[in-house]
């Protein structure tokens, strides 16, 4: 007799479930989506909306920076996961990328306090060499020792692809970096 009650019970109310509880889980990337002509035009554009899309929305690659060399990265990284693209398309993807959305684009929103850099030596070239890509929220509010500053402002100069800054000058922004956002010792 219970299981009775229980059979009449879902076969009335399984739809509404489905309909409130799961069907969420999958139509809630559609609406996390932006259209595809959020996209800056320009050759390539097509091919990003159409094989990033596969696994994840624009607003994921919209939010990025990256340098030519960066970019190139993630479209191998991505084809690896199973991105369609043959290799002229990821030349042209990642020409798309770097262009639309590379240094000296509007820098990534981090979403994070942002405070004016202290003065100090090297504080002309993070303003001049960070900002192309970050705002400041997301360099002022990460703490780093001088190694893993001097690390990331590398790995950053090599992604950006150009000789945007000489080794002196990549010390110097490590330096500032770890003097004015450095780990606090224990």
């Amino acid at each position: 007799m219970r299981s009775d009650k229980v059979f009449r019970f879902w076969t009335h109310f399984s739809p509404l479930f489905a309909l409130c509880f799961v069907a969420p889980i999958f139509v809630s990337p559609i609406w996390a989506q932006a259209p595809a002509n959020a996209l800056p035009a320009g050759t390539g554009r097509d091919l990003v909306a159409v094989a990033c899309t596969q696994c994840h929305g624009l607003k994921l690659i919209m939010a990025l920076r990256d340098g030519p060399v960066g970019w190139r990265h993630f479209v191998d990284d991505m084809i690896l996961r199973g991105a369609q693209l043959n290799p002229e398309e990821a030349d042209t993807v990642a020409q798309y990328l770097s262009k639309n959305l590379g240094p000296g684009t509007a820098p990534m929103q981090s979403g994070l306090k942002s405070e004016p850099l202290p003065p100090g030596d090297g504080e002309k070239l993070v303003e001049s060499h960070c900002v192309l890509c970050h705002d400041f929220g997301r360099i002022t509010t990460v703490a780093r020792s001088k190694e893993e500053w001097s690390n990331t402002v590398n790995n950053m100069m090599t992604r950006a692809g150009t000789n945007i800054a000489t080794q002196d000058e990549i010390l110097t922004m490590a330096s500032y970096l770890a003097a004015h956002f450095g780990k606090k010792p224990s």
